[in-house]
């Protein structure tokens, strides 16, 4: 399977101080997809990848989901049938953030086209790392941006 995010369009990018929650303390940031799907696994993979060739953070798959940083999964729906929850451990800001987990509403992506599903992977692993939504449709945390770049905004 081809990823959207890999394909099309170009967006410009810059990061701020003010489109973030909190951080990790380190740049490198374990992670764990617990989807089973090879669908969804790919869509969160191709997500991955495209933050890590930012050399913004680095995202590093681990096999124990116990001891991961980010958790990725997916679910069958949510209550109030939004695309996606997630959720940070730790006090956010400059104390940073200890664990996160993001969960994709299957239900709610059931009509999305594979592009739309892998914008929504994208802007579900800015949340994990700390950053958040941004209205600047080149933002990669807008839902609109098909390709992140070294010039995407980040937020």
């Amino acid at each position: 399977m081809g990823l959207g995010l890999l394909s099309i369009g170009t967006v410009t990018a810059n990061a701020s101080s003010k489109g973030y929650y909190g951080s990790f303390q380190s740049r490198k940031i374990t992670y764990h997809i617990d989807s089973k799907s090879k669908h969804w696994k790919d869509n969160w993979n191709g997500a991955v990848k495209a933050w890590n060739k930012l050399h913004v953070v680095k995202l590093r798959s681990i096999k124990k989901a116990s001891k991961a940083d980010i958790r990725l999964t997916t679910v069958k729906s949510l209550k109030g049938n939004y695309e996606m929850m997630g959720y940070t451990n730790g006090p956010g800001g400059y104390f940073g953030i200890f664990s996160s987990k993001v969960k994709l509403n299957r239900q709610a992506m059931v009509d999305y086209t594979e592009q739309d599903k892998e914008r929504t992977a994208l802007v579900g692993v800015g949340y994990a790392i700390g950053l958040n939504y941004s209205k600047d449709k080149t933002s990669a945390l807008s839902g609109f941006a098909d390709k992140l770049q070294p010039k995407t905004r980040l937020i």
